[in-house]
């Protein structure tokens, strides 16, 4: 399959499953465009596979509806049991997956099959070459962590002075602040891009057991590894 085609197939389905949501609840496309801010000819762009969104722009979308951001990349925008998550696991092959092509970036969407996630996995083919490039910054509720896999970015933030990273370097960084990826390099440049919504508490839970390993390794002599040996520290 061709990247147009790619394209096209995941403008789709995120047609498909926003008609879907709409129809469900017995929304016109004015009643949509009132519970979203979208404008009716928007939401009628998308849903005949005429106009992707940007990531900032999908959240908006998902958090207007109330939905988890994955229902938009299933075709149909199937619901999924919400209360049983016990053993679940998305696999992705080269072949798989949801791209979204939004001009300064391409979007690459993994585990897009899954409900309710504690984060968000994104490889992001960036094109934009300077931040004039971008409508606004972008902006979204949660955290965002960018790690180089490809070519050299410069993140740029209405905070901080812009930050260049080459491969296997990183940042992590409040998504609330403005911010934009610019490639920085003579040739492509790739990241993979992790964001997390602030609604969700599901982290909260890991820290006491952190806390409780930690405390327990401190009343214990550590180890640190030297060749085949170990000395206590």
């Amino acid at each position: 399959m061709t990247a147009i085609e790619d394209t096209e197939r995941s403008r789709a389905t995120l047609g498909e499953a926003l008609r879907s949501i709409r129809k469900e609840r017995g929304w016109s496309l004015a009643d949509a465009a009132a519970a979203t801010g979208f404008s009716i000819s928007m939401l009628s762009k998308i849903e005949n596979g005429q106009r992707s969104l940007t990531y900032d722009k999908l959240v908006q979308l998902a958090e207007s509806l109330s939905i988890d951001i994955s229902r938009l990349f299933t075709s149909g925008g199937a619901k999924q049991n919400r209360d049983h998550f016990a053993g679940r696991r998305s696999v992705h092959r080269n072949s798989d997956g949801f791209e979204i092509e939004a001009g300064v970036y391409t979007y690459h969407y993994l585990a897009h099959d899954l409900i309710k996630k504690r984060f968000t996995p994104v490889i992001m083919d960036i094109h934009a070459r300077s931040a004039a490039e971008f409508d606004g910054l972008i902006r979204h509720e949660g955290d965002e962590f960018a790690y180089v896999i490809e070519g050299e970015i410069e993140v740029h933030t209405e905070t901080y002075a812009p930050l260049r990273l080459k491969i296997g370097e990183s940042v992590f960084f409040d998504s609330q602040m403005g911010h934009a990826y610019v490639n920085a390099g003579e040739g492509a440049a790739r990241i993979l891009c992790i964001g997390t919504d602030a609604e969700r508490k599901d982290t909260d839970d890991i820290i006491p057991f952190v806390k409780r390993a930690l405390d327990a390794r401190q009343e214990q002599p550590s180890t640190v590894a030297v060749g085949k040996r170990q000395r206590a520290s």
